[in-house]
This record gives C-alpha cells, structure tokens and sequence, in this order.
C-alpha cells in the first residue's frame, strides 16, 4: 500500500470512529492521562506540546517488556535493536538519532528512567520490570530536558509502591520455549512509619528463534536468559517532606538477532565458494531469511545493569517545592559475535607480513572469517538535579532547575577478519583447487577511556496573557567537558568544551469544549565530541530550531480525544557516522556534514465507538530532506555533496498505528476482553548512500505491517484475590522483515539482520 493510502486510510478510520462516537450514548467517557513531560504533574491534554503517553494498561496489553518493544506507540517514533549487541538501540524521533554503538557518541533523543538520564543508547535495551506509564515528547526539549534532546525525550516512569498489601504474580508460557515468571510484593504502609515498599523480582527466557545447526535451541539467534530485580522504598506520612528510592537491576545473557551474510562482491564470493572444496562448510549468501544457519563463533552477549536513584520533594510553603534527583548507574558488557553470518569457512591465506612490505608466504588452508569482534564495554554514571517549581499568584507557574552530568566509559574491542586480495595469476591450492584470490588473517583493536561531564541552569515559566491565552518560556545553559583518552590504534589524548545556549517559546489558547491549540518555537543542542574510531580530531555540536503548531481535543462528551502536530524543523552541522572497514577493522568516521529540513505532521486519537469498542491510533509523516551532505570520495581523495542522494537512516519516513479493543459485557464469571494492533512502517536504510557503501540499496528494507492481537480473561475470583489469562500473538501474519544491516564497503560484503518471526504464548497473572 502507498504512503498516500495509509494516510487516506488512517484518516477514515479517524471519521468512522469520530461518527460512532456521536451517535451512541454519553454515560462514559475516556480517562485523564497525567504526565510529568513539563516537570510537573498535569493533564496530558492540557500540555502545549507534542506528547504521547501510554499507560500501565496499555503497557500490559501490547507486551512492552523493554525499550526496544516501544515502536508504534507513538506517531514518528522509531526503535530497533542495532550492532552485534542485543543491548543497543537506534532510537529515532521525526527521523532523528544515532545508530552509532561506540561509547563516545551520543544519541539526539533523550532516555530517562525516573527522571534520570541514560547516557548511552548502548546497553538501554534492559527489562523494564514495573512500568506505570511512557512518555514520548517529540521534537527538541533543549529548556527542560537538555543538550542530546534535539530529537526529543522518552520518560520511563516505574510504579511507586501502593499504601496497601499485595501480592501480583505473572507466569506466561510461549513458542520457542518462551518463560517468564515474576512476583511483586507491596508491603502496603508500616504502621504509622509512612514507609512502604514494593519488591519485584522477574526471571525470562527463550530459546532462540532462528536455528543454528551447530548450536542448541538455547544458544540459537535470539535467544535469551535474564533475571531482574527492582527494589522501591517510598517515605510520605503527609508532611513537607516525601522520598522515593529505587534500585534496579538486570542480568541478561543473550545471543546476537539472527544475522546473515545477505551480498558480497564477486571476487569475495568465489573466494568464500572454494571453502567446501577446500574442507570446509558452504557459505550462505542470502538476502532473504535463512532458515538454519551454520554459526560457530556466535558467542555469549553478556548485559549486567544496575541503578540507584532517590528522589526527595520538600513544600517550602504553599506554593513553592524543592525537587531532588540524585541517580547513579552502572552497566557492564561482553560480546562474542562473527559479523559475516557463516561458520565453518577456510581459505587459502598468506601471512600478513605481506602488508608490512615482506615476502608472499603462504600459510596453506586455514579458517577465516570476514568480520569476528570482541566488546568489552562498560559505563558508569552520576546525576543531580535540583527544581524548584512553584506558583505566583493563582495562574503564573515556573520550575527552576540545575543539573549535572558525570559519565566516565571504557571499551575494548578487538576484530578478527579475513582481508581477501585478488591475485594476478591463479593460485593452485590442492590438486583439484585453484583460486584467484587468497586471503590474510588480521587482527586489530580498539582501546579507549573517555570521560564526559556537562553541568547546566535552567528554568521556564507558564504565564496568563489574557484570559485563556498563556505563554510559557523557558531558557536554559549548558557547558560540556569530554576527554578521550585512546590508547589502540593510535595513541592520543584529547579534550573539548562546548557550551551552547538553548531556548524555547510556546503560546497556548484554552478554546470552550477540551479544545487547546498551540505554536511553539524551540531550540535544541547535541554536544561535540569523539569518535574512537575516527582519525580525527573530534566533531562540533549540532543544533535545531523548531516551528510546531498543534491541536489537542476532547469531543463528544469526551468520547473521542484526537491530537494533531505540524511541525517544520531546521537542523544544522548535522553529526552524520559513516560506517567504513578494511583491512584494519571497522572505522566509524563522525563529521559534521551538513544541514537538513524536516516537514512533518502527526496525528493520535482515542475513541470509544461504543460502551464496548475503543479504537485507538496514530500516523506520523515526516519529509526528510538534506540540503548539504558532504563526504570525502575515497576514490577521488575529493570533498562532494551527495545530498540529493543521501538517505536518512535507521527511521521511516511514514509510521502508523492502528489499535481496536473490544470489551464483552461482563460474565458472571469474569469480564472478556480482544485487542488487535496493526502497525506499520516505510522503507528503512541502514546507511546514506552508495558512495561508501555500495550494497545500500540491496540491503534497505522495505514497509512492513506487522499485526499482534491478545484475548484476556479478567476478574476471575480466585480465594481472597483475582486471576486473569490471556492468550496472544506477535506478529502474527509471519513477516519477514530486518532490524537491520551492514555494509562492510571495501571489505566487499553487506549483512542483514532479521527480526523475530511469528511468536504467540499465554499469561497468567494472579493478584491478592
């Protein structure tokens, strides 16, 4: 289906929703949705900006389990699992982000669990074991939110523990031998202490789900094993003073997505194709899905996160509160992958000392590998941030705020590949065997320590220009520090500051009826920095400016909620990765290649058709263009533009959501209830152009519609509590389709990684 048709299709699914709302009748209405996307407590409808949110219902009912499950539940929001680890993320908002996994680069698009901020995409895909509800602000959140904010924010806010106690345990059973269990303890409020405390503990695990005939079911593609744990303690008896403690943490052990080599180049090919005869497995070259795999050198993935966070709220008086977050995170990781997606493969090699000027010694048959890496990474982190959010008079409301930011992160990553170099005349091997290229083992590595701090003031104030009209300002000053201190290939030691100045206004008109409309102008900065696997001296900052104007409304006796956003942006000195490898590795060079232009629009509704039936969607569209886009030809040694040319990568350019839930009329038993999700996403590149990387265009994937769908069985009685059992299914129509790919450029080959196929199980849950 065309673009066109999914908007044409989305918006008549809006107006037949729209018209069975009117028609039936008004004893029911939608719930209040509270955010905190302004750093205090209000109405989601009542908030001039371009926020989704979804709640713990909503989170239980699609199975969002960590970051990585969150596409779809917002217009223009876009999130897949990238690299060799399954703990990276590419996260995208209006076609914003980083695919980049080195620890040195940061991510335009904010993560925070509890208010406090992940420093790194890499290793953000952990359980997420208590949500109460996600926030997604879309567009730059530089007053509020901070540098790396340009795209915009997504808010993880956990459950706090409940004044009374209850015991909630969930066990589900799936295909590929899919287990999760996971208990929840509130301990309700102590006596007269004002403490009470939730404890949560969660173990998952699932065989993988793409087969490796060299491997078992539980170190197959995609297989997991976690265990997490997550402790609240809450303080409030009523007085000035209320505190909240969690800690949270997760062990995951995993093996990378299924990965496959999907092209390479002809002369790699036959060189790869003599592997049988020599001895050695067939290789597999397929851009479609292969369905067993011949993998040796897949190891384990390794993920252990943890993270302290208190925060500390104190009434000054009537009209003024103090807010303190302090957070401290921690998290470790192992890989062990083979990039070329075959085991088993042997060349004739020649020994390296070739490439140093020595003589051609053959070494015979030896095993080879295009692309083996090792990451040992790990990253820690400390937060502070104070507000001070209060009132003057009845109607003008502002939040001061400070902040600091010290992250401190090391990686260690050696590579293994087979560098194939054609020969001039044919080289006889065996008796039966000859090539005509021959192979050179060689290793690299990558050693860094790099360390990053950034401090910044901060404020905004909502004010009344007349009687339904406000203004909210808001400013904010950032200085950020960044060291590398690089150790392989080369040796060297640098520094850069930066500071930036960012601000942000918004007029809002409360029209009679729930209806708001707003325009809103704002800023955003990502900070400079490093690449480690660059030989250069570093990168600028990037910074956008933002034009949005939108309507938030509640009609029909608040029966149908429909939000829209038009939104133009101006982005420049983008920090743009391009993704080489040779003979020395992988290269991941990140400049400041030029400037882009978004036009987008984005659209959210909520209707309840009937007493019975809520429809629920959205659509987001952004025009993407770059109006300079320079690299270096490395044929020509040359500086060109290929902006005409240049795709945005890892994020669509179209996102849609389309969610039907239809609730029976209680049983006398319990209460029924079937939900259906469609979603759907444009065509995906992995890199921007052909120029660097020749096979862009044979791996890029095109639009998916993926379908889930869950029946739950509710309001069971069971003793002194309740039970429900739900059955459902993800992906259910069986598409194919990719989380990703790489193109090794004058390495000569391009890999795809597949997501996971057809998955369904069951769940039970049981609640005293």
């Amino acid at each position: 289906m065309t673009r066109s048709a999914w908007l044409l299709a989305g918006s008549a699914c809006l107006f037949c929703g729209t018209a069975h709302a009117q028609e039936t009748a008004q004893n029911v209405s939608l719930e209040d949705i509270v955010v905190t996307a302004q750093k205090r407590t209000e109405n989601l409808q009542d908030t001039p900006l371009a926020v989704s949110a979804v709640t713990a219902d909503t989170i239980d009912k699609r199975g969002i389990t960590d970051v990585s499950s969150l596409t779809a539940i917002a217009p223009n929001l876009s999130i897949t699992t990238t690299g060799a680890s399954t703990s990276n993320i590419a996260l995208f908002i209006r076609g914003i982000g980083e695919s980049e996994t080195i620890l040195t680069v940061d991510s335009p698009v904010g993560l925070y669990v509890d208010g406090i901020v992940l420093g790194r995409s890499s290793g953000a895909v952990f359980d997420l074991v208590d949500l109460e509800r996600i926030e997604v602000l879309r567009g730059p959140q530089g007053t509020l939110y901070g540098r790396n904010t340009i795209g915009g924010a997504v808010n993880l806010i956990s459950k706090k523990p409940t004044a009374d106690f209850g015991i909630e345990q969930w066990l589900s059973y799936g295909r590929f031998d899919y287990i999760q269990a996971k208990t929840s303890l509130n301990t309700g409020t102590l006596g007269d202490s004002g403490i009470r405390a939730q404890f949560t503990y969660l173990h998952k695990q699932r065989d993988g789900y793409a087969d490796n005939v060299l491997a078992k079911d539980s170190a197959d593609p995609g297989a997991y094993n976690v265990d997490a744990f997550r402790l609240s303690v809450a303080y409030d008896q009523g007085g000035p003073l209320r505190l909240n403690y969690t800690y949270d943490y997760n062990d995951r052990r995993s093996v990378a997505n299924q990965n496959q080599l999907a092209v390479a180049r002809p002369d790699i090919a036959a060189y790869i194709n003599a592997s049988s005869a020599l001895g050695g497995n067939a290789p597999q070259i397929s851009r479609n899905r292969i369905d067993r795999l011949i993998l040796d050198h897949d190891g384990p993935i390794r993920d252990k996160v943890q993270g302290h966070a208190l925060t500390a709220e104190i009434d000054l008086g009537d009209n003024l509160t103090l807010r303190s977050l302090t957070g401290y995170r921690k998290w470790d990781n192992s890989v062990v992958n083979d990039q070329d997606g075959n085991g088993g493969l042997v060349g004739f090699v020649v020994d390296p000392i070739l490439f140093a000027g020595g003589p051609f010694i053959p070494l015979g048959v030896q095993p080879i590998s295009l692309f083996h890496l090792t990451f040992e990474r790990d990253q820690d982190q400390w937060t502070q941030e104070f507000n001070l959010l209060g009132k003057i008079g009845d109607r003008t409301e502002f939040v001061l705020g400070a902040f600091y930011f010290e992250e401190v992160a090391h990686e260690e990553n050696p590579t293994f590949l087979t560098f194939i170099v054609p020969s001039p005349t044919p080289i006889p091997v065996t008796p039966t065997v000859s090539v005509d290229s021959f192979g050179v083992n060689l290793a690299s590595n990558f050693i860094y320590r790099h360390k990053s701090r950034s401090k910044a003031v901060f404020g905004q104030i909502t004010t009344p220009l007349a009687d339904r009209l406000n203004l909210t300002a808001g400013a904010r000053y950032t200085w950020d520090d960044k060291h590398l201190d690089q150790t392989l290939p080369t040796a060297r030691n640098l520094d850069r500051s930066f500071d930036n100045f960012n601000w942000a206004l918004t007029l809002d008109y409360q029209w009679p009826n729930d209806i708001m409309a707003y325009a809103r102008v704002a800023t955003g900065y990502k900070a400079g920095g490093f690449n480690a696997r660059s030989i250069n001296e570093g990168f600028d900052p990037e910074d956008l400016t933002s034009y949005e104007i939108g309507l938030k409304t509640e009609l029909f006796d608040r029966r149908l909620r429909f939000n829209v956003a038009l939104f133009h942006a101006v982005h420049k000195d983008v920090q743009v990765g391009q993704f080489l490898a040779g003979s020395g590795g992988s290269v991941g060079i990140t400049v400041n290649a030029g400037n882009a232009h978004y036009n987008g629009v984005e659209a959210e509704f909520t209707a309840l058709v009937t007493d019975n039936i809520i429809l629920t969607g959205n659509v987001g569209y952004t025009h993407r263009d770059y109006k300079k886009f320079e690299i270096r030809n490395p044929l020509t040694d040359q500086i060109v533009d290929i902006a005409d040319d240049a795709h945005f990568i890892y994020s669509p350019d179209t996102t849609a959501n389309l969610g039907l839930e239809y609730r029976f009329d209680p049983f006398a038993f319990g209460q029924l209830a079937a939900r259906l999700d469609y979603s759907y996403r444009s065509s995906m590149y992995w890199h921007a152009g052909t120029l660097l990387n020749p096979f862009n265009d044979v791996i890029a994937d095109d639009g998916v519609g993926r379908l889930d769908a869950r029946v739950t069985l509710s309001q069971l009685k069971l003793g002194s509590g309740t039970a429900e059992i739900s059955l459902w299914g993800k992906n259910i129509t069986d598409e194919n389709y990719l989380l990703g790919g790489v193109d090794f450029g004058s390495l000569g080959f391009a890999t795809v990684s597949y997501a996971e196929p057809r998955t369904y199980g069951i769940d039970l849950r049981v609640k005293f």
